[in-house]
């Protein structure tokens, strides 16, 4: 990895609570424990190991940090910025890249920020053009009101709309379908499917003849396998965070 290297003796601070941030940490070597709070009201939120990475939210957003983190621990991280994260993304396969990209959109909604990527994030490239002499997308097509998949059901597949639109409707317990997300091409969805086995949150419908390319989850941790390892574990922080989030929602 081309990110610098720096190292933290033992209890050294490497973040601050309450400081803006500008950086995440990808742990080489060594243990740094992250909390929250000082003296009495101190709560240890978890203890990164090699190959972790802590600090992650200031490449979506330059606000205060929320915890602290201390060396444990001689700690060597690799520390990623924005453009590092850049030239990562650069790295990936295009996939990897949409996945990432989807999921600090949903991040960012769910927080009440505007969806719309930081900086050159938002520049993906395209997905089209993945592997082409072998392609590892199945397109499918659906007319106006099909259902691509239904709420509460099983999956292990995501879907990247090529043409049309698609609408991701949720039903609570005793109420109407309600529109949360309306999807458009080069958009992706059902993208939890990829990384955890967990039942759909929402109902995904057509609303209008559609042409969708399918992506599965075994090509999927194909490539996966070949992005840089800040990319591997940022995806599996912000999957974690969405199925927190998905948790909460009564």
């Amino acid at each position: 990895m081309s990110q610098p290297v720096k190292t933290f003796q033992r209890g050294e601070v490497i973040l601050r609570e309450g400081e803006v941030g500008t950086d995440a940490y990808l742990l080489v070597d060594g243990k740094a424990e992250v909390f929250q709070g000082n003296g009495p009201d101190r709560k240890v939120l978890g203890v990164v190991m090699r190959g972790g990475v802590f600090g992650e939210m200031a490449l979506i957003d330059p606000a205060p940090r929320m915890a602290s983190a201390v060396a444990l621990e001689i700690c060597r991280c690799h520390v990623v910025n924005r453009a590092a994260l850049q030239r990562a993304m650069d790295q990936a396969p295009a996939l990897a890249r949409y996945l990432l990209q989807s999921f600090i959109r949903n991040i960012r909604t769910a927080a009440g920020k505007p969806a719309t990527l930081v900086g050159a994030l938002s520049d993906s490239g395209s997905i089209l053009s993945e592997r082409q002499p072998h392609r590892i997308l199945t397109r499918k097509s659906y007319a106006k009101g099909d259902v691509v998949f239904h709420q509460d059901s099983g999956g292990t597949t995501a879907y990247l709309i090529q043409t049309g639109e698609v609408h991701l409707l949720r039903t609570e317990p005793g109420g109407e379908p309600k529109l949360i997300r309306q999807l458009g091409p080069g958009e992706v969805f059902g993208e939890m499917a990829l990384l955890h086995s967990m039942p759909r949150y929402a109902m995904a419908k057509a609303e209008m003849n559609t042409t969708l390319e399918v992506i599965r989850a075994d090509h999927f941790n194909q490539l996966m396998s070949e992005a840089p390892p800040i990319l591997q574990a940022l995806t599996r922080i912000y999957a974690a965070m969405i199925r927190s989030q998905a948790a909460k929602t009564p």
